[in-house]
Parts: structure tokens; sequence; C-alpha cells
């Protein structure tokens, strides 16, 4: 009996906006049994036994700027492009077509790219001939962010910070994401983007200073989204730059609440499937905003009514820090004696709160 099936994953969808960002990105899977192929009924040379050899031929044809791979497998139950996609950086589109042959199927995987992998080898090159007109362009903005908010005397998380932050500021996030609301190229050059256009700019540039990343695909919000995950000094830590800009917020204030946070903390309002992922778990704590910008650690009440008297009394716009006390905002500010107005949040984390207090005197 002979038999052909093809599968097909897009990554696409409409977003979703609330308080915090997020976007939809759902896996459409269409399948139907076909007696027209030309996929060869002679094992292919190329064979993979689990799910994650495939995966390893599907990244290495992806890091040679191939556009599809065949594949010989002994097991049906392995040809899952979900599982390919949950564990891979950097794709739009991803199609299988298999054929069941002698002793098991042969496959033939094609795949479409983000501009990521073409613009980072023509940076590693310097050879931008193989990239188009649009990759051009963007390629061209990807040096001009570089070239203004990174430094090569800069460390790697410095340069990280200054790439979260410029995203936040030029990026706006769109609810009604159409076709090319989804890359890089919407983030940048058009300045809008739901959450994929905003995790392939940061992938793109930390591979270029060559800050080891990786993506992640789950659900946030109650919506398909997807982050990044960022190594530094041999640890990991997991990066949401997209929950980090804020929808219609009055104020100009970056957030980090999503920056530089633990696996742990992550999971506390987003989730994706652990046992699909290859990539070590996200503990690093060393650069965790918190620490690494060393903000207060409101130990008390008092504490923080000190600190708050001080910080108006020297008019300051922002006030950020971190506590493990049961805290009342509203009372230590009263207890500064000054007219202003002010807005504030708490993120809860495994093992603190990060709070931000935004003032404004007039």
């Amino acid at each position: 009996m002979k038999l052909n099936k093809r599968i097909l994953v897009l990554l696409g969808g409409a977003a979703f906006a609330f308080c915090l960002a997020g976007c939809n990105i759902p896996f459409a899977l269409n399948s139907n049994e076909s007696e027209t192929s030309s996929i060869s009924y002679i094992a292919f040379n190329q064979s993979a036994s689990t799910t994650g050899e495939i995966i390893s031929l599907i990244q290495t044809a992806l890091d040679n700027n191939e556009d599809s791979l065949e594949i010989f497998v002994t097991d049906e139950s392995l040809i899952n492009a979900e599982d390919w996609l949950s564990s891979l950086s950097g794709l739009e589109q991803l199609s299988c077509e298999y054929r069941r042959v002698k002793n098991g199927y042969n496959l033939v995987i094609t795949f479409t790219r983000w501009d990521n992998y073409k613009i980072v080898n023509a940076y590693r090159s310097n050879d931008t001939s193989e990239l188009n007109e649009r990759q051009l362009a963007l390629y061209n903005k990807y040096l001009n962010i570089l070239d203004n908010v990174t430094s090569k005397s800069n460390s790697d998380y410095e340069n990280e910070l200054a790439i979260h932050d410029y995203l936040v500021n030029n990026i706006e996030y769109v609810d009604d994401g159409n076709d090319n609301s989804f890359n890089a190229y919407s983030a940048l050059i058009e300045g809008k983007a739901v959450c994929s256009g905003y995790t392939e700019a940061f992938k793109t540039l930390l591979d270029m200073l060559g800050i080891n990343n990786y993506t992640i695909s789950g659900v946030a919000g109650n919506q398909s989204h997807i982050w990044n995950v960022v190594e530094l000094d041999n640890e990991w830590y997991q990066v949401d730059v997209t929950w980090d800009d804020p929808v219609n917020s009055s104020t100009n204030y970056v957030q980090h609440n999503y920056f530089n946070i633990t696996s742990k903390d992550m999971a506390l309002d987003h989730t994706w499937d652990k046992q699909k992922s290859n990539h070590p778990d996200a503990t690093g704590t060393k650069y965790s905003y918190a620490n690494a910008s060393k903000l207060r650690k409101i130990t008390s009440q008092t504490d923080l009514t000190n600190y708050l008297v001080s910080k108006i009394r020297n008019e300051a716009d922002i006030v950020e820090f971190t506590s493990t006390a049961d805290l009342n905002i509203k009372d230590a500010i009263q207890k500064a004696g000054v007219y202003l107005t002010y807005s504030y949040k708490d993120v809860e984390r495994s093992d603190y709160t990060l709070y931000v207090i935004v003032f404004n005197y007039d």
C-alpha cells in the first residue's frame, strides 16, 4: 500500500493585547493522503532514529543556508513538525511531506527561515552579496543599531540591556497583526510588530554580537507566544522583550520585568513544553536586572518610607526596588509631604517582588 502525507506548520496568526503584551502564533496542521509525490521509494541515505537527531539535521541545514533536506526514519511517530518547531529558532514556515518505503518512511522537509540566518552569515563573512534588497535594508538597520547603542568596551550584559531597551523604545506592539508584522523587518523598518518580530530582532542583534541565545515557543496571556533565552558567563536567562513593552502606556519608562529572569520566574505566567526543549534551563541570577542594576532591597515599611521620601525630595522621576516585605506604597509616599501624582507596578517573582514607581510633579 502506498502512503503519502503532507504536514504544514505555519507561524502566523492574530495578535492579542491587554495590560501586558501577548500574541498568537497558531500551529495549523493539515494532512491528507495523495498518490502523487516525487519522493523516492528508495530509502534516503541520511537517516534519524530520534526526534533529537531530526532536529539536529534540520538545524545543520539551517546553519548551512539550505532550504530543505531529506531524511529516512523507521518510526512514523517521529514525524511531528510541532516537536521540531518547539526546539528550533528562526523558522517562519515548515512543511514536511513523507512516504512509506521499505522498513520506514522517507521525509522531505522544507522551510522558510527568518532573515536572521542570511543576515548573521553576511555579517560574519562580511559579504552581503547573497542578501536581497529587503534583507540588505534590514542588515544596514542592524548595523546602525549596533553602532549607536552597543560598544565593544561594554560587557555582554550591558550590550544586551541596551538592545532590549532600544527595541522597547522603537517598536510599537500591534494587536491586529498581519502577514508582515510577524518579522524583524516590520519591527525595525516599519516600527510595528507582534512578538515574533521583537524576538527575531533581539536574537539577530545578539547573534551578531556573538552572544549565545535561542528562542522558546509557548503560551502567555492565553495566546501562543515566542520569546528569547540568553547565555551570559555560562548561565542562562529568559527574556521577553514583547512583554516589557507596555501597551498604551502613558510613560516612556522601559520595563524590565521580563529581562534576564529564571525559567522558574517566567513560568509564573508563561508556559512551554519543557520536555521538548533540548536546551539548558535558565537558572542564572548574577545578571538578573535586579542584581546587575543593584536595585535597592527594601526590608520594611520604615525602610521604604525613608527611601521614597529621599527620592521624592530629590524629584526622582522613577524609582525601582525589590522587596520581600508587605509594603504600603501610598502611605510611604504621603509621608514625603509633596504634592505629586504617581503610578506604580509590582511584579511578583518566586523569591522577591519587583516594584517600579513613576512620579509626576506637575
